[in-house]
């Protein structure tokens, strides 16, 4: 009763199998299903007057694109009066004056900078220093060469004054010219102002203002034919999209099956191996590659009976936990209730207990099986006693404190 994507992805991954490609089909499902409906709506409503026939659509965007193109030609090619341009110009060149001079007062200001510092590191030598030295490692110097330093230590003063009074005028100097800047500055910023306010209150920029919003809502119109078109155009043309991709998928399916040969073998060896401990003519499962995604099936002499369905489901349950027990994946358990076994011979029910109990064994998982004492304790396999799984606990509501946690049915 499940929906074909869900037991797709689900059998497809506990197969070992790649499962997407289930999930990809379901995918498929359900724009099918959504174009289905979309089509509806579109055939009838409100809904179908918005979108419309992507014929007519096709013809309502091409003349609203030729008008949109005229127009955006016009607007790239507008041009205003002479005098506005000659205004426009003057204000850029107003703009890149003003960015020089900024410029330059960088500059200056840095240069300002240096000259300050290289004031104050402007120094003679001191050559009592020297004499000190020359004391300390026992040497006397003589009158002459005393005159001598002397006569250096002078030169040395006098360049040094020529140096600092250099370094000052070049500092005065580049005052003077931060000054006539910021006079200059001030100058543009004020015809600048001048300027922009008449670009601002002429006509032409009004006009082009105009034009622009213009342009805008034809944009606008443009894209809503253009959406309401490729909406049209997907209802009309995703079906063989849909088809093409149901191909697409089926032989992913087939390139899937082909790889993984090997654990589709297991899976029928697996049904197979449980249902001819059940039945003279054992089942089989199949697995095809269909269109509409991998098709399972497990036919069974009799399967139109009420009990040779249940066992189907028995050996496939088994089949599951023994692919899952190799792979490593599960719960470690698996539970059957009394519904499983209803309207099964009691033959095949004690067999299929003993076919559980043993597989439970063989994989080290638990089977859990709850059910009615009616017919299980009447037949009896060989090597196989029921009495002896049966857990201690005795449901009864037979006495008051029977039930189960209390609770009397």
């Amino acid at each position: 009763m499940q929906q074909a994507g869900d037991f797709q992805v689900a059998l497809m991954f506990l197969l070992g199998m790649d499962w997407k490609i289930a999930s990809d089909w379901q995918q498929v499902r359900d724009r099918e299903k959504t174009l289905k409906e979309l089509k509806k709506a579109a055939s009838a409503g409100a809904f179908g007057s918005f979108i419309g026939k992507a014929s007519n659509l096709r013809t309502q965007l091409t003349v609203a694109e030729a008008h949109l193109s005229t127009l955006k030609v016009q607007v790239e090619s507008f041009r205003v009066l002479p005098q506005y341009r000659e205004l426009e110009a003057e204000a850029d060149q107003i703009t890149q004056e003003l960015n020089t001079l900024a410029n330059d007062n960088t500059i200056d200001i840095s240069v300002i900078r240096d000259l300050e510092k290289a004031l104050q590191a402007e120094a003679p030598p001191s050559l009592t220093d020297l004499e000190s030295i020359y004391t300390e490692v026992g040497v006397i110097l003589p009158n002459v060469a005393l005159k001598r330093y002397e006569e250096v230590r002078s030169f040395h003063e006098s360049v040094v004054r020529n140096r600092r009074d250099y370094l000052t005028d070049e500092l005065l100097a580049a005052q003077q010219r931060m000054n006539s800047r910021e006079q200059h500055k001030e100058t543009l910023d004020q015809r600048r102002a001048e300027v922009m306010e008449i670009l601002q209150s002429h006509g032409a920029l009004e006009q082009f203002s105009k034009l622009q919003g213009e342009l805008g809502r034809l944009e606008a119109g443009v894209e809503s034919l253009r959406q309401r078109f490729e909406t049209a155009e997907q209802l009309e043309g995703t079906k063989n999209e849909l088809e093409i991709e149901r191909n697409r998928l089926t032989l992913r399916l087939r390139r899937d099956f082909s790889e993984q040969s090997h654990r589709l073998a297991e899976a029928i060896l697996a049904f197979e191996e449980t249902s001819k401990h059940l039945y003279e003519s054992a089942g089989s499962m199949t697995i095809e590659e269909t269109s509409n995604g991998p098709m399972f099936q497990f036919p069974m002499q009799g399967a139109r009976s009420k009990g040779i369905k249940n066992m189907q489901i028995f050996c496939f349950d088994l089949m599951l936990m023994r692919l899952c027990a190799k792979r490593g994946i599960g719960p470690g358990f698996l539970i059957h209730d009394s519904h499983l076994f209803d309207g099964v011979d009691g033959r095949q029910v004690i067999s299929a207990l003993k076919i559980g109990a043993a597989t439970a064994k063989e994989l080290g998982f638990q089977y859990i099986v709850t059910m009615n004492e009616d017919d299980a304790f009447k037949e009896t396999v060989d090597g196989f006693d029921l009495r002896k799984y049966v857990l201690p606990m005795v449901l009864t509501d037979a006495t008051k404190d029977g039930g189960l946690f209390g609770v009397r049915f």
